[in-house]
């Protein structure tokens, strides 16, 4: 096949069944509660490209926003689960955070919730606290339990919540620095800060950079590492802050609202190829490779968009899916991705109450006059 291969760059639901979102623009007197209804809404947040449902509300960000995006989301999900063993990697400063307290509610805030997969595991894990998950678009699939909320935007937050995690949010960010200080602002004092991130340099067997395919592909190049790649080099064209990962730890360290600041680097095997030193870690490593295997695979799929979009041959594109396919069948080559985790502890300042956020029903509507009347009640 004759391939130009030179292209190259450097919710919550209602009970009927509407999606909730916050909504504030400028901080002016309009409901902070929207109901999403995909009949109305749809064509002015959702948009198609090669046959994948995107979102509008986001200029960098060109990944899907439809079931399937959320089905590989699933699956990074279930990675994440098995390598750090739960749904946080800092144990016992967010359980310290989230301990039943007498006269306070806990909050926990999930930045980029995507299906909310994080937010509601929160929400079963900790039952007496009120879940938040803020995202670009709306999921109207996904029903969440009773305590766990969907919004759509980060306003009125300062302040407000135990726990914010934010995981794989910066294809969708373009000053990830002021991002890591603004959540931090949302955090109370001794509350918890959690970030990861994602590195879309895929690493070899030794964990130096893979070498990428071009052309025929000579032996030990991956098309996973050139899809990955690429991927790279149109985000950060657009002006996302893919290499946000490296720099967690350094952004948290400059952040006067936080300390005891943490990170840590996981490895994950693509493929079950991997074996650990007892039967329990080698089926634990074969369990994350295999899932690790079926995300990547659907991650070039979930790329195609971005490179329709920006004018990639149609050919190379297959080339990108049906190499990245053969090579992990196969399991050809010996590759991992790597993730960065860095969290931190809010600063604990002078005495003082906190703002209380009405989440005691998704289908309440307050408006932001009567949010901020509430605010300084508070006071």
């Amino acid at each position: 096949m004759d391939v130009d291969d030179t292209h190259s760059t450097v919710s919550g639901s209602t009970p009927s069944g509407s999606s909730t979102m916050l909504s504030s623009m400028d901080g002016s007197p309009a409901p902070s509660l929207y109901s999403y209804r995909s009949d109305r809404d749809g064509h002015t947040m959702l948009r198609e490209i090669a046959g994948r449902t995107l979102n509008t509300t986001n200029d960098l960000y060109l990944l899907p926003a439809d079931e399937g995006e959320h089905v590989r989301l699933d699956k990074q999900h279930l990675v994440s689960l098995l390598s750090i063993g739960g749904l946080y990697i800092a144990v016992q400063e967010v359980r310290d955070a989230l301990a039943p307290a007498v006269g306070r509610q806990r909050t926990i805030l999930d930045l980029g919730c995507g299906g909310g997969n994080w937010a509601m595991g929160m929400a079963q894990e900790f039952p007496h606290a009120q879940v938040v998950g803020v995202d670009l678009a709306p999921t109207t699939v996904r029903p969440p339990p009773f305590n766990c909320r969907l919004p759509w935007v980060l306003e009125h937050y300062y302040n407000s919540f135990d726990v914010v995690h934010a995981r794989c949010t910066a294809n969708g960010v373009k000053d990830f620095e002021r991002f890591v200080h603004e959540a931090a602002k949302c955090v109370r004092p001794g509350g918890v800060l959690l970030f990861m991130e994602g590195n879309l340099e895929i690493q070899n067997e030794q964990m130096t950079g893979q070498e990428a395919a071009f052309g025929d592909a000579a032996p030990g190049q991956s098309w996973l590492a050139r899809s990955t790649f690429e991927a790279y080099n149109l985000m950060k064209a657009r002006g996302s802050y893919v290499d946000a990962g490296m720099m967690l730890e350094r952004w948290m360290l400059s952040c006067r609202d936080l300390t005891d600041v943490q990170s840590r680097e996981i490895w994950t095997p693509v493929g079950p190829w991997k074996t650990g030193s007892t039967l329990e870690e080698t089926q634990r490593l074969e369990m994350v490779g295999q899932l690790m295997r079926q995300n990547m695979k659907e991650y070039v799929r979930s790329c195609k968009p971005m490179f329709v979009a920006t004018g990639y041959p149609p050919a190379l594109i297959e080339r990108f899916i049906e190499g990245t396919d053969k090579e992990l069948d196969e399991l050809s080559l010996r590759m991992y991705v790597k993730w960065h985790y860095a969290w931190s502890r809010r600063i604990v300042g002078p005495n003082h109450p906190f703002p209380a956020i009405d989440m005691s029903g998704a289908g309440n509507t307050i408006t932001v006059d009567e949010y901020v009347a509430q605010t300084r009640n508070a006071h």
